[in-house]
């Protein structure tokens, strides 16, 4: 009874909330505020910027003074606002996802911010930043079961863990995952998008400068050593360019992945799913299996090369967010293709996984696949007639020839399955990939046929599961007879009905 009195307290945000809140503001803010601090001169730029702060600061004292939440019962409620109030009432049923952040000055304080989702997917039903470990607990034993506990950091302490261990990642894992992935071409982008925003100035004219620099001093290099030999000179630096960037590249994207998956950890405790994982910023995720909507086995060209592939969940609320990086999708960035069989089996243990049976689609779409690819090529090549008329003939047969090539591996590779449990669909030339879908969370299912299916007696299917993009549908079959998809979805429909539906 005290608990149940103590779990209707209205509660505040922990007193150093707003130093928080106001470094997240400043994150949102500090581009334009850079851009009009090295913008073209004038000290009214200087007081806009300042204008700027003192308002971001003002906001966050404002959102700290006026938030408030209750752990009730059944629900947790959420106020915010001052002019225009918001109030949130979520039962915990509805929670899918219970994410909690940590970076170096959370641990310092003692303190968490917590993001709860839920199955309507899109932004998180509630962020709350920042609250003490003891209102964590309580708010993870009324979302999870009155089993659940937490430790005193997100980071598990070496000895004290109970929990079994599915995967943890070595730092030879990690450097492969970051040459797999490859981020550094998305974080060059932001530094190239950066100094594309910059007006003329000293630090504009000082980046300019020194890269100009670089540039001559690589080129003098080569031109030392290779003397002038025409064009042997430009490919070979154009050769040994590619190569410095690529490795660059590399080098940033290994970087971002150890920050990123440093001591990361995947646990299974009692029906759910934990991972926990980041260098300074440490971040915990918690999924209930129960509540997975999407399986997904992704194996690009050098996920194949080191004999590794990526296992990624998707949940009703696990919608990535522009602020709140929180949601882990990928609960096994990275392992290799022996342990496949195993974490399939304990991520999802009551799907036969062994006896999965492939359907490849219909053949025929080679033939249509090429027709398509064909146009293509024509537009591509047409141009070269304006350069060199002779141009044009062979690189159509070239790129027509390519392109037949990869409708028959795609036809190859595209299949689909249907048992008691689930539907699945796999395809990709390049970059492959397998979705599964568990029939007790399927909500839709279309056949859908086009003017071209409608000539081959075509049809797509579309499966969607509960909180689905609008147009990214989970599964998406395409190229099968329209009487095996008419099949498919009566099937589909007949077992998800003797099924109850499960968030």
């Amino acid at each position: 009874m005290a608990t149940m009195m103590q779990s209707k307290e209205e509660r505040k945000l922990h007193k150093a909330s707003p130093i928080f809140i106001l470094l997240d503001n400043i994150k949102k803010i500090i581009f334009p505020v850079l851009v009009a601090l090295v913008g073209p001169g004038g000290s009214y730029w200087e007081y806009i910027a300042l204008a700027i702060a003192l308002l971001v600061s003002l906001a966050s004292v404002i959102q700290y003074r006026f938030y408030r939440y209750w752990l009730e019962p059944n629900q947790i409620r959420v106020k915010e606002g001052i002019l225009f109030r918001n109030e949130r009432q979520v039962p915990y049923k509805r929670i899918q996802n219970l994410n909690l952040t940590q970076n170096p000055l959370h641990r310092i304080l003692g303190v968490v911010t917590v993001q709860l989702e839920s199955a309507s997917g899109g932004k998180p039903e509630a962020v709350i930043s920042v609250v003490d470990m003891e209102a964590v607990k309580e708010l993870k034993r009324l979302v999870h079961g009155a089993d659940e506990t937490v430790e005193e950091d997100v980071q598990p302490e070496e000895g004290t863990q109970t929990k079994p261990s599915l995967l943890s990642l070595p730092f030879s894992e990690i450097v492969r995952y970051g040459v797999i992935t490859n981020k550094g071409l998305v974080i060059l982008a932001v530094v190239f998008g950066f100094l594309s925003q910059l007006s003329d100035g000293a630090l504009k004219d000082y980046i300019e400068h020194k890269i100009v620099a670089f540039a001559n001093w690589v080129t003098a290099s080569f031109d030392s050593v290779l003397g002038d030999f025409g064009a042997l000179t430009i490919v070979v630096y154009g050769l040994v360019l590619a190569i410095l960037g690529l490795v660059g590249l590399w080098l940033l994207s290994i970087t971002f992945a150890l920050f990123k998956l440093h001591d990361f950890e995947l646990l299974k405790n009692k029906g759910k799913l934990q991972a926990t994982m980041g260098l300074l910023t440490r971040m915990q995720a918690t999924i209930p299996m129960s509540r997975i909507q999407t399986l997904t086995v992704r194996n690009s060209l050098l996920h194949r090369w080191f004999k590794r592939l990526t296992i990624s969940v998707e949940t009703a609320g696990g919608v990535n967010h522009e602020n709140q990086g929180l949601a882990i999708k990928e609960i096994a960035p990275l392992i290799n293709q022996q342990q496949r069989a195993k974490m399939l089996r304990d991520i999802q243990p009551d799907v036969s996984w062994q006896a999965i049976e492939w359907l490849g689609i219909e053949s025929r779409a080679v033939r249509r696949i090429t027709k398509k690819l064909l146009l293509v090529s024509a537009i591509v090549s047409a141009p070269l007639a304006f350069l060199h008329w002779g141009w044009t003939i062979p690189a159509f047969t070239v790129l027509s020839t390519l392109g037949y090539l990869y409708a028959r591996a795609y036809v190859k590779n595209t299949a689909y399955c249907l048992d008691q449990d689930m539907i699945g669909f796999k395809s990709g030339v390049i970059f492959k990939k397998e979705t599964y879908v568990r029939l007790s969370k399927i909500q839709t299912v279309q056949v859908k046929e086009s003017l071209f299916d409608r000539r081959y007696g075509m049809a797509k299917l579309e499966v969607d599961t509960a909180g689905a993009i609008v147009g990214a549908h989970h599964v998406d079959i395409p190229y099968i007879m329209l009487q095996d998809a008419m099949r498919i979805q009566n099937k589909l429909v007949e077992r998800v009905s003797s099924r109850q539906f499960v968030w």
